[in-house]
């Protein structure tokens, strides 16, 4: 059975500069929305500096669960939805904002808050314009609904979610 996670598309929630999404606190989650055999043919491979500085390859597997709908890339929690989204996409610029190393080095985000557009731009090295992929591939979601204890509850609904979910973008190397 398919999981019931209410996904937007990126151009449902972006109307030109304007973005439909609360000023709240949650937890949220990209999905590739697009054909999963154009996600599973991009450059699916990735070196990171792990313990000691030692380079270690990292290769982005179909392992997500069954009952998903849909391929989850990035899960995180914010103290503002719609802030920390557009942190993410950097929608005002256009081209590509990450140099792409042909080793397949993780290369320098432009900030530490550009993780979904870096992701993207990682795994497409050859297309000019990533948020074009993104507005057409990349899907949405979040929930804001943790009652009393919302900041111990967004804290371990993250990391079950990351755990269960898998995100590719999530992964990063012991240091």
């Amino acid at each position: 059975m398919k999981a019931t996670i209410e996904i937007r598309s990126i151009k449902d929630i972006c109307s030109g500069p304007k973005i439909d999404l609360p000023h709240e606190a949650g937890l949220y989650a990209f999905w590739w929305v697009g054909d999963r055999d154009t996600l599973l043919s991009s450059n699916r491979s990735i070196i990171l500096k792990g313990p000691g500085g030692r380079l270690v390859n990292v290769s982005y597997e179909d392992w997500w669960p069954e009952e998903l709908a849909y391929p989850c890339l990035y899960v995180g929690k914010t103290t503002n939805i719609r802030r920390r989204f557009s942190l993410h996409l950097k929608r005002g610029c256009g081209g590509r904002l990450h140099d792409y190393h042909p080793e397949n080095h993780k290369t320098p985000p432009k900030t530490t808050s550009c993780q979904v557009r870096w992701g993207i731009e990682h795994i497409f090295p050859e297309v000019s314009e990533p948020l074009e992929i993104i507005e057409n591939s990349v899907g949405f979601s979040y929930r804001t609904d943790f009652g009393e204890n919302d900041v111990a509850e967004r804290f371990f609904q993250e990391d079950l979610l990351i755990g269960t979910w898998r995100p590719w973008f999530n992964i990063d190397s012991e240091r």
